[in-house]
């Protein structure tokens, strides 16, 4: 029971684990550019995606039917949230560009009331509030904001990730906005197939023997990040409040930092380490409040409660 209760929390923590490991992939792509790179990591996650969809024999699921709208924006989110996201990876580091997107909780918590209906509790506001402590340690310069030019590319990456962050919240509202009508593989289909549409003319734009030299690395990529990321977020983000998910989604920075120190080696401040620890106990304090209330709603209720 416990494992069902959690299993949307469990999806989204996994899948944003996958997520993290985009450092290890990006150091094994030479000399493509970021458009080539999204259409192919779109195009092998589709392809995973597809898989599933035929093994689990869902494929009628996938005819589309209402808020036609909201599927073919969920599909320009994406492309949108991957471009700005990979320009701040360029212009900054893998670990930053992810925690700047990662401050999608912030827009979530401000437009769900609004766009949802969701109420906003403590438990929210307080995780809120030590992400935001965690990212700011995380992005601040040694020397403190007073030594940060605000100017040239390092500036131009800083702000492709704050946008990349309003985007991802985007994507995460639209996904419980999408739930009532589809499925979540339909949701995680359409909306990759979409986005993968719309970069094909991309899809050619690095010379063939480039491309299969880096073929390996694009394939890994895609199935990793967009194929088992890209299902599990979904089925997590359209089974918990946007807010939730939001949260919980913050476990990819940590991801991130981890695979940037153990696996590639990079040598991260204290001052980083700590930051992460913080976004890392906020994505504790949204998991526990959950608990927590269906823990508090279990007890003589008459209710048949769905499973999750």
């Amino acid at each position: 029971m416990l494992l069902s209760k959690k299993g949307p929390h469990l999806a989204v923590l996994l899948g944003c684990t996958f997520y993290g490991m985009t450092g290890l992939f990006l150091v094994h792509i030479r000399d493509m550019p970021i458009t080539s790179i999204i259409f192919y990591r779109l195009f092998f996650g589709l392809l995973l995606i597809m898989l599933f969809v035929l093994g689990t024999g869902r494929v009628r699921e996938l005819k589309p039917g209402k808020k036609k709208i909201s599927l073919l924006m969920q599909g320009i989110f994406v492309v949108v949230n991957m471009f700005f996201y990979f320009i701040c990876v360029r212009e900054t580091c893998v670990s930053i560009a992810i925690l700047l997107e990662y401050t999608a909780p912030i827009y979530v918590m401000l437009a769900s009331p609004f766009l949802l209906k969701e109420k906003i509790g403590k438990e929210s506001i307080a995780a809120l509030l030590v992400a935001i402590t965690g990212v700011f340690l995380v992005i601040r310069p040694e020397g403190g904001f007073s030594e940060f030019e605000l100017s040239g590319s390092h500036f131009i990456g800083i702000a492709s990730g704050l946008f990349a962050g309003m985007i991802l919240a985007a994507i995460i509202m639209n996904v419980r906005i999408l739930k009532s009508e589809y499925s979540e593989f339909p949701i995680a289909f359409w909306g990759t197939a979409i986005s993968c549409l719309f970069m094909v003319p991309f899809a050619f734009e690095s010379p063939l023997p480039l491309i299969a030299e880096n073929m390996p690395a694009l394939m890994s990529f895609g199935m990793a990040s967009v194929g088992l990321g890209g299902i599990l977020t979904t089925i997590g983000f359209a089974n918990l409040e946007s807010q939730t998910g939001s949260l919980l989604a913050l476990i990819e920075p940590v991801a991130g930092v981890f695979f940037d120190v153990v696996v590639l080696g990079i040598s991260l401040s204290s001052t980083t380490l700590f930051g992460c620890l913080l976004v890392l106990i906020a994505s504790l304090i949204v998991s526990f409040r959950d608990s927590s209330e269906l823990d508090g709603l279990q007890p003589d209720s008459t209710e048949k409660m769905e499973p999750c």
